[in-house]
């Protein structure tokens, strides 16, 4: 008679604590393969039904600030770009530039938190690197901001989603309304409650106002403690 196996899942500090102890014995771990191994043989020894991914491995260890990641890609024909990092998952940011038209293009894309980006032409990672960092926790406010930024990505892959499926249906204006609405919850300056302006204030907790709700005329006074 065959016998089911079972196994729990780690919870996100066991698991950090796995793999920092494995960085700690290891300046560098040359594969995603070899540092699955290693992390959940440390897992093991904390309760033998634990079990993990290699994904999640890599995701906590860099959200946690517990290693630094190497990257080596492949090219790809795969021409979209991702709103969302396929390294760490967390949220992708454009590199924009000014065209000699004057036009403002996106000249490359790359991730919020990781190294991973990619630009006009199309790469996949192939292959990651592992290497030990020194010991250092990620403030509270960058674990908050790094989680509105990928709220924000969302609703861009919401708004791209809703114009991909109204195409030709007669719709495209109720499909731009909900883009327009979908982009000022994520980017107005005047809204105190976008995203972007909710990000500012988290920035700015220790000063006396929030950086949206100040005057830009000019860059001198940005500091200034009466406005």
């Amino acid at each position: 008679m065959s016998r089911t196996m079972s196994y729990k899942i780690s919870d996100e500090e066991t698991l950090s604590k796995a793999i920092r102890i494995v960085m700690d014995r290891h300046s560098h771990v040359g594969t995603q393969k070899e540092l699955t191994a290693l992390v959940r043989k440390e897992l093991t020894k904390m309760d033998p039904d634990y079990h993990v991914g290699g994904e999640r491995i890599r995701r906590v260890g860099i959200d946690r600030n517990l290693l630094k990641i190497i990257i080596e890609y492949n090219e790809s024909n795969n021409t979209d770009l991702p709103e969302i990092c396929p390294v760490c998952k967390n949220a992708m940011e454009p590199l924009l530039n000014m065209s000699l038209d004057g036009d403002i293009v996106e000249v490359k894309r790359k991730c919020t938190v990781c190294p991973y980006s990619i630009g006009h032409k199309p790469l996949t990672p192939r292959k990651y690197g592992f290497s030990r960092i020194a010991k250092e926790d990620v403030p509270d406010n960058v674990n908050k901001i790094r989680k509105l930024e990928k709220a924000k990505a969302k609703l861009r892959e919401a708004s791209n989603l809703v114009s991909d499926a109204l195409k030709m249906t007669g719709m495209e204006a109720r499909g731009e309304y909900i883009r327009e609405t979908l982009k000022e919850i994520s980017d107005s300056e005047e809204e105190s409650c976008s995203i972007s302006n909710i990000i500012l204030d988290i920035k700015d907790f220790d000063k006396e106002s929030p950086g949206w709700a100040r005057p830009t005329v000019s860059i001198k006074n940005v500091n200034r403690k009466d406005i």
